[in-house]
């Protein structure tokens, strides 16, 4: 049995937090939304708004997966950036994906307000290699030029020296458009606002099988649900409930800690408030908590890994950003699984008729996720959005659904990555 992962520093900081109900026995709802993060949270909202009955079955609790676990930060755009996107779908598919990205993170940011969350402004992020310094200075000249956003500027060796407060990069780039926050909160946020327009939440429900039976029944351990749709919003991690999400996904343990409260060498320490991340294959990315410490992702395993200290794990990554760092204390570590696609684009199909799936964001769930999440809702309600329609036909390559060989990817991957990130 795999060790699980330790909760977030998002859930110890927030405390106790009431269990929602297991599903016990029979009910029936109009769209049975499976999944309760960022996706299936926002899906449920949109409905429970437009006045449909709305049953989530979470398998764990609300915001335990990658929702409640990540880096909080809100990106532009897609994971894959513009000038790859143009290469592979035309710019006219690359701009229309730019602008879904743009809307995704107005939606975030809409709903952070309206749960009382703050949003902090900004992105660093730095390059450790002048080739791809150089590669940003292409990527700025489009988004301003061909795709009219003008948030976004190349920042010199010293330029992001003095934004990120660490002189371990030659170059990057600072997006005033994007943001972060604490994404548990968030989530927390989006299932309180759907229980309060009606939306029903399980939690420790998870689903086992779906059938049709006039409409679908989805089973749990302890009751069913009968629903005329249903929405698959687990990113790829549905276990024996549907295959078709995990044959496009795989899923890279990500680890993170949260310091003690910095004190004096704060403001050393992203002292624009802004947040960060660098060009490594093994990417490292990082905050600020208002209160002052340091939050900071770096080094991934594959899903079967964790290790036995997860700060000691982190803590290199840190101090090689961070030398001044290296005395401050660790004062929590975890860890979540990334899906990711092949192609690093989001799998958004439909999986027959009235059956929605989203899966593998790849790093970019905190923007996408809810927006796509409310794209899937509308869907449901018969509005057929075109944003949703981009994504349906992408290819993404299939991946074996052998446990071990999906392990052994991974490992491979991270393998390369390492050591194309020495040259």
């Amino acid at each position: 049995m795999l060790r699980p992962f330790p909760p977030s520093w998002y859930h110890v900081e927030a405390g106790e937090i009431a269990p929602r109900p297991r599903l016990q026995g029979e009910t029936k709802a109009d769209i049975c939304i499976v999944g309760g993060g960022f996706t299936g949270l926002s899906a449920a909202l949109t409905l429970a708004e437009a006045g449909a009955s709305v049953v989530v079955l979470e398998a764990d609790r609300i915001g335990y997966g990658a929702s409640g676990r990540n880096g909080g930060q809100i990106h532009s755009g897609q994971r894959r950036d513009v000038l790859w996107l143009e290469k592979h779908y035309g710019f006219a598919r690359a701009k229309a994906l730019w602008d879904v990205g743009e809307r995704a993170k107005a939606l975030v940011r809409r709903l952070a307000a309206r749960f009382g969350q703050p949003v902090a402004d900004g992105l660093v992020e730095t390059f450790h290699r002048e080739a791809d310094s150089h590669e940003n200075e292409h990527f700025v000249e489009a988004l301003t030029s061909r795709y009219g956003y003008s948030d976004v500027a190349v920042l010199s060796r010293d330029a992001v020296a003095a934004a990120v407060g660490s002189t371990s990069y030659v170059g990057g780039l600072r997006d005033g458009g994007a943001g972060h926050l604490d994404p548990y909160r968030f989530a927390l946020g989006m299932a309180k606002a759907a229980e309060a327009a009606g939306a029903r939440v399980f939690e420790e429900s998870p689903a086992l099988s779906y059938g049709r039976n006039g409409g679908f029944a989805v089973r749990t351990q302890a009751g069913s649900v009968t629903a005329d749709r249903l929405i698959l919003a687990t990113n790829g991690r549905s276990g024996p409930l549907e295959k078709l999400t995990r044959r496009r996904t795989l899923g890279i343990n990500s680890f993170m800690v949260a310091t003690e409260p910095l004190g004096n060498l704060a403001q050393t320490v992203l002292p624009g408030g802004e947040c960060a991340s660098d060009s490594y294959f093994v990417v490292c990315y990082w905050r600020k908590t208002p209160d002052g410490r340091l939050l900071f992702g770096g080094g991934e395993s594959n899903a079967g890994a964790i290790p036995g200290s997860i700060a000691d794990f982190v803590r290199p990554h840190l101090t090689r950003v961070y030398p001044q760092l290296k005395n401050v204390g660790i004062a929590h570590g975890w860890g979540g699984v990334v899906s990711i696609t092949p192609e690093r684009v989001p799998f958004i199909r439909s999986l027959g008729d009235g059956v929605s799936a989203a899966a593998g964001f790849s790093g970019q769930g905190v923007a996408l996720a809810p927006y796509i999440g409310h794209l899937l809702a509308e869907e449901a309600l018969g509005r057929a959005p075109d944003d949703l329609k981009l994504y349906a036909d992408l290819r993404i390559s299939q991946v074996p659904d052998i446990t071990w060989i999906r392990r052994g990817l991974v490992r491979l991957a991270l393998l390369r990555g390492r050591i194309a990130d020495r040259f």
